[in-house]
């Protein structure tokens, strides 16, 4: 994994993620050099991210005052992931509340100029409003969707510069969403995670199957990282799901979170502190108690539908063998499980070393699972 901070496994995991979500190295180097050569300091940290998407921001206002609209929405957009790449470390209080505050904000200008043009969605749940984006399918017509999840760490907003048009130029709609433990819900209304994920996906299957421009019977559900649980466990209980892909597999979290506690594990990318958050718990030990529960050991023998499971060989967070028992559960008769390798790239957690690779057998699987024909190349006269 390309290391930015050589010692601190978390901080460097940052630094890739926001490149994953379309950040530029140059652009973030330059404002996080000096925390670089110091001794760790969170405040330097959130205000370095938070310096580098103010001056993204002015980048877009100036855009906007020559008419240059879609520059200025794609300076909004690194401004968003700025501001929440600097947030997903810092703890809470007034600097993460600020930071995401400004996230939601650069998004919303963001989505008014990107070309994916974005329409922001509000799913009823039984947890309340599950906010998202929907990037629409670039053919006519009712078009297949693929929700995606946030794992344990990220938003809505992350997973859009992840993805950006991968799926709407195969011709599938996606809806990037914030669920509970997730995004806005946890953030603005204090929603933690469930372990019956089933409950928000059937609330936003209900909603997509009210939508004319969706084709309700080719939905898939695709997960990052922890919503490498989410997905497999939504799937396997709420069969209007047609197809299901984990980037980043998960097997059984309780125990991943209680060995990661024993030996006070320097390879997670979040602090500690964020699973009694997550969880809606006052203590570690409570949150310990509690995220037993995720667990997918019971779940995955109902996953009934095609199933894709993308993992690295040198992923630092979740062990490859979680993702071979994971497959070797699952009900699915058309189940694949994808390693990449060191050699390769795409080794680390959800590839972040390299992405790319996966991102695209991923929206190319759902395409061939989701009966998109792919369009014929033009060929010059």
């Amino acid at each position: 994994m390309f290391s930015y901070f050589p010692d601190n496994y978390m901080w460097s995991s940052g630094v890739n993620l926001s490149i994953m979500a379309g950040g530029q190295l140059g652009q973030i180097d330059r404002w996080l050099r000096p925390v670089r050569d110091g001794d760790g300091d969170l405040d330097a940290w959130t205000k370095a991210f938070d310096s580098a998407a103010a001056q993204q921001e002015q980048h877009a206002v100036d855009n906007l005052r020559r008419g240059f609209l879609r520059s200025a929405g794609e300076h909004y957009l690194r401004a968003s992931t700025y501001y929440l790449t600097g947030e997903r470390q810092t703890p809470l209080g007034a600097a993460k509340s600020h930071s995401y505050t400004r996230a939601l904000a650069a998004f919303g200008d963001a989505a008014k100029y990107l070309p994916e043009q974005p329409e922001r969605v509000e799913v009823p749940s039984p947890d309340g409003i599950l906010p998202g984006w929907l990037i629409p399918a670039s053919t006519p017509g009712p078009s297949p969707i693929v929700i995606f999840y946030n794992g344990f760490d990220v938003t809505k907003e992350i997973l859009y510069g992840i993805i950006r048009d991968q799926f709407a130029t195969r011709g599938i709609a996606c809806l990037v969403i914030d669920t509970p433990g997730t995004g806005e819900p946890l953030r603005l209304r204090g929603v933690p995670s469930r372990p019956d994920y089933e409950v928000p996906t059937a609330a936003i299957v209900d909603h997509l199957q009210t939508r004319d421009d969706i084709d309700a019977d080719r939905i898939g559900l695709l997960g990052i990282s922890l919503g490498g649980y989410y997905a497999p466990r939504g799937a396997a209980y709420e069969h209007r799901i047609k197809a299901c892909a984990a980037w980043g597999a998960m097997w059984d979290y309780g125990a991943t979170w209680q060995q990661r506690w024993k030996t006070a594990s320097k390879t997670t990318s979040v602090p500690f502190w964020q699973l009694p958050w997550v969880m809606g718990t006052d203590t570690m030990e409570d949150a310990l108690e509690r995220v037993e529960q995720w667990s997918l050991v019971d779940a995955m023998p109902h996953l009934t539908q095609p199933l894709l499971i993308v993992h690295g060989e040198h992923d630092g967070a979740i062990p490859v063998e979680d993702a071979r028992k994971a497959i070797d559960a699952a009900g699915s008769t058309d189940k694949e499980l994808r390693i990449f390798t060191i050699a390769e790239g795409g080794s680390e957690h959800v590839g972040a070393d390299d992405p790319d690779p996966s991102r695209q057998l991923i929206c190319d699987w759902f395409a061939d699972r989701l009966g998109v024909i792919p369009a014929k190349p033009q060929c010059g006269a």
